[in-house]
């Protein structure tokens, strides 16, 4: 049987074109894979406008190209379905083009299994994303370029690595599907050796240069190369995705679960003027991070609040993040024009709708408002003297300007576990006042600082390396960098006003070789936020 290969050149940025693998490109890796596939008849690039020389330089006689001002879900099934008509080819195998991971073996297996089974979908399973394709039969790719365009949820959305799946999702017993099961289930590593951002390049060329001490044989071994990869500081941890910043050291109301009232920390707000010098580090750093701007203290009691939210939407890349109890809206300042806040707000939903998509995954801005509960009874318990109509009306008004950005948060702990699956059945419809957007938080007890009132154990059986230390920047109002948050207010590892962020960064790698080879310090074996992924 013969397949057409279709490999997607996304626009995020050039480093799939960097020449950092024994002088070849993460694209001319994944373009000698897609050579030596056994069943490829045909191979296609599809890509945009605005890279479209770059891929053209790199491209052999033969190999089409297809270019786009943008791709949408609904744009890439459609073009699918009219390549796979011109060809004489039975099924796509379709993958990113910057993948230099991409394993012959396991695609191999794939396309035996696909055509044993008369498979219409086959993918991998418990690999990393980018060692494999996905495989769609002719007659698959011709219902999915149909039935996108009656899923408004998804077809004006950017193509993303998850889009075949996240389409046949919505139908899937509907289709004959088979997988290649990973040995190992490497997934809880969220490992992406691809080269779309630079935190993913960094972590390819580093695994590249480790697998080279490899026999021929073991480099073949896509389970010996994932085993190399989580073996190594280097490839685990490269640059931050997430800063979480304190800009304010006051909270509106003393959370009981919170400590931060039981240390010492800045005395002092973090000024503007000092923030985005700040900022111009992180963006130098990670163009495509989310900066966080609730570290410790309510955001949104700063004077210069939405100066700060500004700031960060002003580069292209960076998402921001805001964690608050919300505003104490009442029902006048809800229907109200004239309400300062309301003016602000608006203004602000005016800059992120200008500030166009982020190539992250997230939008310019995203929200979570502290609901914690479903009664003005319990909501007290945890925000003393605070009202939960506030909360509430915080997530109504912003999300009428912040659609589908909004987050209705609920701690879970045993004082309001009883509220929870009301919580639960309010929040999760698309019609109620966050649109279906919720997180139920985890309760963290500061390595046992805090009483232990968590009401379920999510721990997995067996420990992996922190997440925190991987992949966060944790930074108080004067500017010290803690090793995590966890341990904000202990001997700090820098300055982030004062010093390089990446050099900062690098010297928690010894603490995080501990967590690898099993041989954790004591406040790390009392902490179970490990586990834990921040956005």
């Amino acid at each position: 049987m013969k397949s057409l290969i279709i490999l997607f050149a996304d626009n995020f940025s050039s480093f799939g074109f960097e020449n950092s693998f024994d002088g070849k490109s993460a694209f001319d890796k994944t373009l000698e894979w897609a050579k030596n596939v056994k069943t490829a008849s045909e191979i296609e690039v599809y890509c945009f406008e605005d890279n479209k020389e770059l891929v053209q330089k790199h491209l052999e006689k033969g190999i089409s190209v297809k270019a786009k001002g943008s791709w949408t879900n609904e744009i890439l099934f459609s073009e699918m379905a009219a390549s796979l008509k011109k060809s004489n080819c039975e099924y796509v195998i379709f993958s990113f083009a910057f993948n230099p991971f991409i394993n012959q073996t396991l695609t191999t297996n794939l396309i035996d299994t696909h055509e044993k089974f008369k498979s219409e979908y086959s993918f991998a399973d418990g690999y990393p994303v980018s060692v494999s394709p996905e495989l769609l039969d002719r007659g698959l790719v011709n219902i999915l370029s149909e039935l996108i365009k009656t899923k408004d949820d998804l077809k004006q959305q950017a193509v993303t690595k998850s889009s075949v799946f996240d389409l046949i999702k919505t139908d899937i017993n509907s289709f004959e599907i088979e997988t290649e099961i990973s040995t190992t289930d490497w997934r809880l590593y969220r490992f992406d050796f691809s080269c779309d951002k630079k935190e993913n390049y960094i972590a390819c060329v580093n695994l590249y240069e480790k697998i080279k001490k490899l026999c021929d044989e073991d480099r073949a071994d896509i389970q010996k190369i994932c085993g190399a990869a989580r073996d190594d500081v280097k490839v685990l941890k490269t640059i931050p995705g997430y800063f979480n910043i304190q800009i304010e050291i006051e909270y509106q109301s003393k959370n009981p679960y919170c400590p931060y009232y039981k240390f010492s920390g800045p005395e002092e707000k973090m000024s503007f003027e000092k923030f985005k010098g700040l900022l111009e580090k992180i963006n130098e750093l990670n163009p495509d991070s989310v900066v966080s701007l609730s570290l410790w203290g309510d955001p949104v009691l700063h004077p210069q609040f939405f100066d700060f939210v500004k700031e960060v939407i002003k580069y292209p890349g960076l998402t921001c993040l805001i964690e608050t109890d919300g505003f104490k809206f009442s029902e006048n300042d809800i229907s109200s024009d004239n309400s300062d806040i309301i003016i602000n707000l608006k203004a602000l939903s005016e800059c992120v709708q200008n500030a166009g998509l982020r190539k992250n995954g997230f939008a310019p801005v995203l929200w979570l408002i502290n609901v914690d509960a479903m009664t003005q009874q319990t909501y007290e318990k945890l925000h003393p003297q605070m009202k939960l109509e506030y909360a509430v009306n915080t997530v109504k008004v912003l999300n009428s300007l912040f659609n589908g950005n909004v987050y209705a948060q609920y701690l879970r702990i045993t004082e309001n576990e009883g509220e929870l699956e009301a919580f639960y059945r309010a929040y999760k419809e698309k019609d109620y006042i966050s649109g279906g957007k919720f997180i139920i938080q985890k309760y963290d007890h500061f390595c046992k600082v805090m009483p232990e009132v968590k009401s379920a154990d999510l721990s997995p059986i067996e420990r992996n390396p922190c997440w925190h230390l991987r992949r966060d920047f944790n930074i108080l109002a004067d500017g010290k960098v803690p090793v995590c948050r966890d341990k904000s207010f202990e001997n700090p590892c820098g300055n982030a006003f004062e010093e390089d962020l990446s050099a900062i960064f690098d010297r928690n790698n010894t603490i995080l070789q501990t967590h690898i080879d099993k041989k954790l310090c004591e406040g790390c074996l009392s902490c179970d936020e490990y586990y834990t992924y921040n956005f």
